[in-house]
């Protein structure tokens, strides 16, 4: 029994270390088709296996593989601004919290003074249509929303966080 259960494990090590190679050939190959080479557009990221960052307009996308118990996730996410004292953080937070429900398969999240847009899944399963509109999505939306959040409630666009 004790020989079974090691050869499950290496056997689900080595699912999860295909896994890992397959999605990060996936997203470099999503990002050359987005017009984002992997040598320029790869960062290294405290809690990320890999990760990578490419522009759209006045917003940063990043995409990081995320260390998760059963599969790796991919967590695509931007900062759409940065909060300062002189914002109605009241008002700001109910106007996201109402604008999520607007938003397909994305949504507005906080982290200390950032104002983030993101989505996450399992890459269990994961194919090229799904890594590129996750990225699409935010890439998208972050560059729609981040100049109108702050000609309304004010702060500057966002930096690099999350």
């Amino acid at each position: 029994m004790l020989v079974y259960s090691g050869m499950a494990q290496g056997l689900f090590a080595n699912q999860r270390e295909s896994n890992l190679a397959s999605t990060v050939a996936l997203v470099e190959e999503v990002l050359g088709e987005l017009g984002h080479p992997t040598p320029q557009s790869r960062i290294k990221h405290p809690t990320a296996l890999f990760a990578w960052q490419i522009p759209k307009g006045s917003a940063i996308t990043r995409i990081a593989l995320i260390s998760r118990t059963e599969f790796t996730h991919i967590r695509v996410w931007a900062v759409v601004m940065t909060l300062d004292d002189r914002i109605d953080r009241g008002a700001l937070f109910e106007h996201l919290l109402e604008h999520n429900t607007r938003l397909c398969g994305a949504g507005f999240a906080v982290l200390g003074d950032h104002v983030l847009l993101v989505t996450e899944r399992s890459t269990l399963d994961l194919d090229r249509s799904e890594v590129l509109e996750l990225v699409r999505r935010v890439m998208s939306y972050a560059d729609e929303y981040d100049d109108v959040l702050i000609a309304r409630f004010g702060g500057k666009l966002g930096e690099a966080t999350g």
